[in-house]
């Protein structure tokens, strides 16, 4: 029963992490002005279509572990995606500390989205039912 718990949350979480990373991906690749208005990095049209290739090839790798329902291969992009959602969180909290303003709107969403809800959830996944049960 455990394990099909495991699997299941572990599953809602990819498709969390499917959804924030075609809407990040769509935004880079079709509206990059919006990281110019709403973060403090500017605007870069080439660093945001390289991101967001990114991003596709990361929602490639979850949809194929989704629809393979390995468990193993869905343990590995849970990982995968904590590491990048605690990462990528901490560099957005960084850039609105060192130049903050409540304009920039995708630093704040990326403390909130990636690094707590994305970044907490799959580290709380990794501990209560990867990690214990070895």
């Amino acid at each position: 029963m455990e394990k099909k718990r495991m699997k299941k949350i572990s599953r809602y979480y990819l498709m969390f992490m499917l959804v924030a990373c075609t809407g990040a991906s769509i935004w880079q690749l079709c509206l990059p002005q919006i990281g110019e208005v709403f973060t403090d990095w500017g605007m870069s049209v080439d660093w945001q279509r390289e991101i967001s290739l990114w991003n596709i090839a990361i929602i490639v790798s979850i949809v194929i572990a989704l629809r393979s329902d390995n468990t193993e291969m869905i343990k590995i992009l849970v990982i995968q995606s904590v590491i990048l959602c605690w990462l990528l969180g901490i560099n957005h909290f960084i850039s609105l500390l060192m130049n903050f303003s409540l304009k920039y709107l995708i630093h704040i969403l990326g403390i909130f989205e990636v690094m707590l809800a994305g970044g907490v959830w799959g580290a709380y996944i990794l501990l209560k039912y990867y990690i214990q049960q070895k």
